[in-house]
């Protein structure tokens, strides 16, 4: 059976931070009157914990793209306010140099449109077929009346000749494409705002890319375009790829698939920007002046404006000409189907996959423009950054990617050295990324994190510390190991059936000792409070009995074994939950993690109520005749708490 578009059931999400994200959700659901909020709370905490990013999967997932359902119920795209029309100096300008403001693409519109004509969200598509006809406003405000009418600030010395040559060639291309006006000046008209231009490298070549910094000077235009009129904007990922291909494997049988990707050429550049935006994107170069008439890689809300036309093209691929299990990343369209599924695209005179024809056809017929070199497929390709390998039901950093980042963090953890907050930061972005794929690597960042907090000066130095060096080095030696996320490995929980679950736990801490209860294996185990934690709180301890816990249920286990550990210590389910926690605390996490690598074991800690965890509270406080009038039988045993074999962290 195929999907059908159609949107997703809510399902009860779970965020938490240490000490306040736990407590905050359940803190909300007492406000809803609810009066099942535990249950709640582990429903979401089953489904899938925080740390995993969303890379987990269950047989409830749909395989739609949430692009194309986003389209449904969309806000329509704005159009300038009546404020901005009372500019009458740049109103004045536009209509007297008519040759400069043009409105143009290469989108066949009527085409797009009649499409769409039974689209549920008429309003949208209507908001964005006037905006094809009529150019795009960027959700701006452009404070007429309050800021200058014109304002130049274009005064950016280009760094090298290179740069300069190919900033000159870039705007005589675009003037040629029409996209920019014919140059005039040297003088800024009425109206006219103009910020600077430079180059950037393209990653991985010696090329650069023509970028206008719509985020320089005090009236920049992004300043004019506020960003929670541009949040909201839904874009597919690798997990609803994956969930396409769950969705397929449940239904058909064999292992020869292929994925494909399709890339628009230049896709921001074909949309046209309203005349009154038009004004305010004036290119200066030399004594010359030029007005891109177009939406610009850079602006705050390019991405929104693009999105938007792009969602409705994936609506019609899904809905019109049945591509089904098809997904869009802002300009990358992805899909799978079998390997044998191949047919001729006679402009390339090249055999395809026969979806990636159908969409192909579908780009022509609307006027997007494509290249050969850019429509690839594969038994395995990069998606959004990661290798995914449909067969295996793989995703992966590349090699390369891989190794990179091993570099980078071995390059960046020497003891005694200095870096700026910027690259301390930078380090942080690139290993978030990696996350995706190794979400149980999350611990090697909270002495980053802990090393810039509250600090805002870019190019400050901070020294890169001992605990720094160790849990970079650590993320390192695990990502030499590891293989990436596996969509058939990595599920969720159904809360309803915890009987799933190889293995449960539950654990206490209390001001006399630690204890933790294997109720299949009716067995308990206690400690005294060790002497070599003298001042920590009782969050602590209770950290502290769920990690040993962990450590002593795990060995007892196989691959692919559900653990379950159950706390009656909202902040300790938060720290598990994120794998995040202050320094202090992090060494418990970064060995948790540790035997979870190694041994595979799926993971979850749980809350229950102090009046349900009455074993492990007995066993806590050495009340043992308690404990076995509790649960018949109960064998006792003393078990050594966990020590911090890292060092005591620092800040």
């Amino acid at each position: 059976m195929e999907p059908v578009l159609r949107r997703p059931q809510n399902v009860s999400s779970h965020t938490a931070a240490i000490g306040e994200g736990v407590v905050g959700h359940t803190k909300s659901l007492n406000a809803r009157k609810s009066v099942n909020w535990e249950t709640d709370l582990n429903r979401s905490l089953a489904e899938s914990p925080r740390y995993r990013r969303k890379n987990i999967w269950n047989n409830r997932s749909h395989p739609q793209s949430p692009t194309a359902i986003w389209t449904e119920s969309a806000h329509p795209l704005p159009r300038p306010s009546e404020r901005e029309f009372q500019n009458l100096d740049a109103l004045r300008t536009i209509s007297e140099n008519p040759g400069l403001f043009f409105v143009s693409t290469c989108i066949n519109i009527d085409e797009f449109e009649s499409l769409l004509v039974d689209h549920p969200n008429p309003q949208f598509v209507k908001s964005v077929c006037q905006g094809l006809r009529e150019g795009f406003w960027p959700f701006a405000d452009t404070h007429f009346g309050e800021w200058p009418l014109s304002f130049d600030n274009s005064f950016r010395p280009l760094k090298s000749e290179a740069e300069a040559e190919f900033v000159k060639s870039q705007i005589n291309k675009e003037v040629e494409l029409g996209r920019y006006s014919e140059a005039f000046g040297p003088d800024l008209l009425p109206g006219m705002y103009s910020m600077p231009v430079h180059a950037v490298p393209k990653p991985g070549t010696n090329k650069f890319r023509l970028v206008t910094d719509h985020s320089a000077g005090p009236f920049a235009l992004n300043s004019m375009i506020s960003r929670d009129d541009i949040a909201g904007v839904t874009l597919d990922n690798v997990q609803h790829l994956g969930n396409g291909l769950r969705h397929f494997r449940r239904t058909h049988s064999g292992k020869n698939l292929q994925l494909w990707k399709a890339d628009v050429s230049e896709a921001y550049r074909h949309m046209p920007m309203h005349p009154l935006w038009q004004v305010k994107q004036i290119v200066s170069f030399g004594d010359k002046r030029y007005v891109d008439r177009r939406n610009v890689f850079g602006g705050r809300a390019s991405q929104q404006i693009y999105h938007a036309f792009m969602a409705l093209v994936i609506w019609i691929a899904i809905v019109k000409i049945f591509i089904y299990y098809l997904y869009i990343y802002v300009d990358d369209s992805f899909s799978f189907e079998r390997r044998d599924e191949m047919e001729l695209y006679t402009p390339y005179h090249k055999v395809l996959p026969r979806n990636l024809c159908k969409l192909l056809r579908l780009w022509d017929r609307l006027g997007i423009p494509h290249e050969e070199r850019k429509q690839v497929f594969g038994q395995e390709l990069p998606i959004i950054g990661f290798d995914v390998d449909p067969n295996v039901m793989r995703v992966r950093m590349s090699d390369q990617s891989r190794s990179d980042l091993i570099n980078s963090l071995r390059g960046f953890a020497i003891q005694g050295t200095r870096r700026s907050l910027q690259d301390f930061q930078c380090l942080a972005g690139h290993l978030n990324w990696a996350l995706n794929v190794y979400p149980l690597l999350r611990p090697g960042l909270s002495a980053l994190y802990a090393k810039t907090a509250g600090k805002l000066e870019q190019k400050a130095l901070i020294w890169v510390n001992r605990d720094v060096v160790r849990e970079l080095s650590w993320v390192a030696q695990h990502l030499i190991a590891s293989d990436g996320v596996y969509f058939l490995k990595t599920l969720a929980w159904d809360f309803h059936h915890m009987s799933q679950a190889t293995l449960a736990v539950y654990t206490d801490a209390s001001s006399v000792g630690l204890g933790f209860w294997y109720p299949s294996l009716n067995h308990g185990f206690q400690s005294l409070l060790p002497v070599s934690f003298p001042s920590e709180t009782i969050f602590f301890f209770e950290a502290l009995t769920v990690t040993a816990a962990i450590l002593d249920a795990v060995p007892r286990m196989k691959p692919n074994d559900k653990l379950a550990v159950f706390t009656d210590n909202l902040n300790t389910v938060a720290m598990f939950n994120t794998l995040a926690a202050l320094p202090p605390y992090n060494w418990m996490l970064i060995s948790v993690a540790d035997v979870l690598l190694a041994s595979k074991v799926d993971l979850r800690v749980f809350f229950v109520p102090g009046q349900h965890n009455t074993v492990a509270d007995c066993l806590s406080r050495s009340n043992n005749s308690n404990a076995i009038r509790a649960s018949k039988g109960l064998l006792i045993s003393p078990f050594q708490p966990p020590r911090n074999s890292l060092g005591a962290a620092k800040k």
